[in-house]
């Protein structure tokens, strides 16, 4: 993990490394904390008065599928975190061989084509991950009640039927503030993702013209030194 992490590093502009690094701490924790409240979310789910445990079943299946039409909010981040993880590895991969490539090139025309070549992967890496991200908070935002209700009602004009004794059942879910702040976390996290990638977008086109050395660095400025040096050399050895 450790390798992996310094390989996008160096395979990355500054942007890039501060979007990588949100990458790598958000998802990880928002997916977990979306998996503590899921496991006991049953639990929580109280209706009054108290109904029989197929009927408060009945009941829940209604409230999640109305508060999430197309996915809960574990699954969507759980895809979301799938998605952007797989272009990372990826391109990370690339980056390795490519940049190794780069570095080993002794002849400046080919180096500047191949830099040019990384330059507009490094660009469709982050325009793909730009449209997901934006796919994924288009779905949430549309199918995905971010402030979950306090009280919900259960009625016989719901999806399932629920016995006619126990119509307007009142119910709760308890953990309702804890999976609200969760759902826009995840918003939010999608936001400042995509302000990042467009971020980085902008900051690649300004400084193009340095791209190679944002990677490469001082490394890329010594063997620009030792090729003029052996050049001077020659030219020495000739007079």
């Amino acid at each position: 993990m450790d390798k992996i992490t310094e390989l996008a590093f160096k395979s990355q502009t500054v942007c890039g490394a501060v979007h990588f690094v949100l990458f790598l701490v958000s998802w990880p924790t928002i997916i977990g904390l979306l998996k503590g409240l899921h496991d006991t979310d049953k639990e929580n789910f109280n209706c009054i008065p108290k109904p029989s445990d197929v009927t408060q079943q009945l009941c829940y299946n209604d409230y999640i599928s109305t508060v999430s039409l197309l996915l809960i909010p574990l699954n969507f981040a759980l895809i979301i975190g799938g998605i952007l993880g797989f272009f990372w590895v990826v391109f990370i991969l690339y980056s390795v061989l490519a940049l190794r490539q780069i570095n080993k090139e002794g002849d400046s025309n080919e180096k500047k084509c191949l830099s040019k070549r990384y330059m507009w992967r490094f660009f469709f890496h982050v325009c793909i991950q730009l449209a997901a991200l934006g796919v994924m908070m288009g779905l949430f935002c549309g199918f995905q009640t971010l402030h979950l209700p306090v009280v919900y009602i259960c009625s016989q004009g719901n999806s399932t039927q629920i016995p006619t004794n126990q119509v307007n059942m009142t119910c709760n879910d308890l953990h309702h503030r804890q999976k609200s702040k969760l759902n826009i976390g995840v918003v939010t996290i999608m936001a400042i993702s995509i302000v990042l990638c467009i971020v980085s977008i902008i900051h690649l086109f300004l400084t193009r013209k340095d791209f190679l050395k944002q990677l490469l660095g001082d490394q890329e400025i010594d063997n620009q030194t030792i090729r003029s040096g052996e050049l001077r050399s020659d030219k020495n050895l000739l007079l």
